[in-house]
């Protein structure tokens, strides 16, 4: 074999193994081009509304890194309830309803998941 100038002794040995079927391997680069993934759209907070309460959950996977309200609080739309850290970005979730937080599902260093409940809200 010759690379460039260089001329090289190649050996090639022969290996016997069972048959292994490959898929065919896509020729044009259009045919490269993979599947489009179904993207959800994560939204701010989700609440479920109930007649008692509302539950807020975790609009994407994450770290709870602080928590902004207590038990027993009076929040309005809009304030601040919890810090969570994704992908290296810091995103608050704010309160989409007005009312008093029953309870805190999570603390800070929780890992939570895309719907889990964070905060609920009667």
């Amino acid at each position: 074999m010759k690379i460039g100038e260089k001329i090289f002794e190649v050996e090639v040995e022969e290996i016997k193994s069972e048959r292994v079927t490959v898929a065919p391997t896509p020729t044009t680069p259009t045919e490269r081009v993979l599947k489009k993934p179904e993207v959800t759209t994560p939204v701010k907070a989700t609440v479920i509304s109930g007649e008692e309460s509302k539950i807020v959950r975790a609009p994407i996977p994450g770290t709870i890194v602080s928590v902004k309200c207590r038990e027993g609080d009076e929040v309005s739309k809009g304030d601040p309830l919890l810090v969570l850290e994704s992908m290296k970005m810091e995103n608050v979730i704010y309160s989409p309803t007005s009312g008093k937080v029953k309870r805190i599902a999570v603390s800070e260093g929780s890992s939570v998941n895309y719907g889990d409940v964070l905060v609920e809200i009667e």
